[in-house]
């Protein structure tokens, strides 16, 4: 149906239906607003967010006070729970005689809850701040000024959201793609999505940071982060140059931008 459509207007049918939308809109307007329109606080921050030159610094300045934010809030309840449990594991191995068992309990079970429960600060942290975002209108506004890039380098606008959900987890990541309309962008989005760094990845991150890195554990956790978002880019890039199914441009990305909150 979309590709007769496409065939009929000549044109992504997206496209055109949004194009004659604003066409209408824009007729009407002169009509029934007199006088100049008053630029809003949402319109300002829109040339600053939007801009085409300081859009992405200030896409990744945000992805970096995000990552900033997550380790230093959650930092002392992660140490206030690996401590809570050296010490019931410390206190179970002096109460228990049985030195198996002491252990048992010591390691097995207080060892691993707190090596597991150690990561959840962060990753509330993480999630809790990405809602934030989300609440306030802004990913809208990274997800148009990432479409610049994306679009240049073979992804879709639209792939932008069920990659940032991978970011959380690359399943509900994959079921998003089915807001992309044409068929090869959904499946090179699909493809790439796990490269995305999900949440159980950070837990590895998080080790492998604290331990190699020490102070520089966030700019460590940041920068593997980026570099997943590169190389999905990279794939993405080469299965569009090079297998024929992906070929072609993606299609329009059409986003209308919600309110600030």
């Amino acid at each position: 149906m979309s590709l007769k459509a496409r065939e009929i207007l000549g044109e992504d049918p997206e496209v055109f239906f949004a194009e004659s939308r604003y066409e209408f809109i824009s007729r009407i307007l002169p009509k029934v607003l007199k006088g100049k329109k008053p630029l809003t606080l949402s319109d300002l921050l829109d040339k600053v967010f939007l801009n085409k030159y300081v859009g992405i610094p200030i896409f990744l300045a945000f992805w970096w006070a995000l990552f900033r934010f997550t380790f230093d809030v959650s930092a002392p309840l992660s140490d206030l729970i690996d401590t809570l449990f050296s010490w019931l594991g410390e206190v179970s191995s002096s109460v228990i005689a049985d030195e198996q068992l002491a252990s048992f309990v010591a390691d097995g079970i207080f060892g691993g809850l707190g090596g597991v429960l150690v990561f959840l600060p962060p990753i509330f942290f993480l999630f809790f701040g990405l809602s934030l975002l989300e609440d306030s209108g802004y990913l809208a506004r990274a997800a148009f000024v990432v479409d610049r890039v994306m679009y240049k380098l073979g992804l879709h606008g639209k792939s932008f959201i069920p990659m940032l959900i991978g970011f959380g987890c690359n399943i509900p990541g994959v079921m998003a793609t089915r807001t992309i309309d044409r068929e090869e962008d959904r499946i090179l989005t699909i493809l790439v999505n796990p490269l995305m760094s999900c949440s159980a990845r950070l837990p590895v991150y998080l080790l492998i940071g604290g331990a190699v890195l020490g102070p520089y554990a966030a700019a460590g956790t940041y920068t593997m982060y980026i570099l997943g978002i590169v190389l999905a880019v990279l794939m993405a890039l080469l299965f569009r140059r090079t297998i024929p199914y992906f070929k072609g441009k993606p299609s329009p990305f059409i986003l209308e931008l919600p309110m600030y909150s």
